[in-house]
């Protein structure tokens, strides 16, 4: 089962990019989804799942990837939904909150944005190595060498927090399955219980990223690492492919904004 934050082996233009393009590419697209008009977000939404589906990335793949995520997501639709000024199509008793279609049209739109930048960045670590991702970091913190900024070390604390969401998900999965073969059953609880479990599953969870966590600085000190410059085996050097895809998304960017400006 593929979790959040993994990396899965591929061959795909996708996958040989050069990842400061990749890095770059998601940063601005970020940017340009929480921009542009909806209509505009929505046909780049559409490119990224094709994007992902031409590199051999299935939907099935973003879907347990955006699983962790659903709750948020139902929630912030909820929100822009009851409580967006407009027509009542459907009210709430008791608690004086209503259902209009701006509402469930506001709350479609911000969803889609941030799902949009959720598949962003899922394709950006499921198609880069960790190396690379630490490679493609530095090189744009580079600058900042000259005020002294422990470049180096940036980029591996940034890389290791990607990295330890796969296993906080794996600590969740096998808590939950060790409940199950106990035949705990949560939905036939009480409510206080289903808070009692939920605490007792983050404290079992943590502790046992805390331990990986230690484990892995052990490993990183038995290995010698050190803090400061440190060499790569990945040597950054943009190919053919590479300047044709920043043609492309340069053409696009210009169309977006073109477009944007002109829909009302």
């Amino acid at each position: 089962m593929y979790h959040t934050g993994s990396f899965i082996k591929g061959q795909s233009l996708l996958y040989n990019l050069d990842p400061r393009i990749k890095l770059a590419a998601t940063i601005c697209l970020s940017v340009i989804i929480l921009w542009v008009k909806p209509l505009i977000a929505f046909v780049i939404g559409s490119a990224l799942l094709f994007a992902a589906l031409a590199s051999g990335i299935r939907l099935r793949t973003i879907g347990q990837a955006l699983r962790p995520l659903l709750f948020f997501i139902v929630l912030i639709f909820l929100v822009h939904a009851l409580f967006n000024e407009g027509e009542a199509l459907v009210r709430i008793p008791f608690f004086g909150l209503s259902l209009s279609y701006a509402g469930l049209q506001q709350g479609f739109f911000v969803v889609w944005r941030f799902l949009c930048l959720i598949i962003a960045a899922v394709l950006l670590t499921l198609t880069t190595t960790p190396s690379q991702m630490i490679a493609a970091i530095k090189y744009f913190l580079k600058p900042l060498k000259t005020l002294r900024v422990p470049v180096d070390d940036i980029a591996v604390m940034i890389m290791l927090a990607l990295r330890l969401m796969p296993i906080l998900l794996t600590e969740k999965e096998k808590v939950e399955t060790a409940q199950k073969a106990r035949g705990y059953n949560l939905r036939q609880s009480g409510f206080i219980i289903r808070i009692k479990a939920f605490l007792s599953l983050t404290l079992t969870v943590l502790t046992g990223v805390f331990r990986r966590a230690d484990e892995l600085a052990l490993a990183m000190e038995a290995r010698n690492y050190q803090r400061g410059k440190r060499t790569s085996l990945v040597e950054l050097k943009l190919t053919s492919s590479d300047y044709l895809v920043l043609i492309f998304l340069g053409f696009f960017l210009v169309i977006f904004v073109a477009l944007n400006s002109h829909i009302g």
